[in-house]
């Protein structure tokens, strides 16, 4: 899953950010929600054997990102790795 961020409207914009960093799933059906800093993005890993959907958070208007958050369906949270 690639980002990149713009904060003038969509006239220029940041360096790319990989937040998936998978190579053996899809990462599809991407979502995207702001507030004032904040930047939450939303998807799902899919593969023949998984269907997960993950969540990073940025507080610094997407110049960088916390860990990865695996929403489990039991109402858990996991996470790894940040940028």
């Amino acid at each position: 899953m690639i980002f990149r961020a713009s904060n003038d409207g969509g006239t220029a914009f940041g360096d790319k950010i990989n937040l998936s960093n998978t190579n053996d799933t899809d990462s599809i059906n991407a979502e995207v929600a702001t507030e004032g800093d904040n930047v939450l993005v939303t998807w799902w890993e899919r593969n023949a054997t998984s269907d997960e959907p993950v969540m990073r958070i940025s507080t610094d208007n997407g110049e960088t990102f916390g860990f990865i958050l695996r929403l489990a369906a039991n109402g858990t949270i996991g996470g790894e790795g940040g940028q």
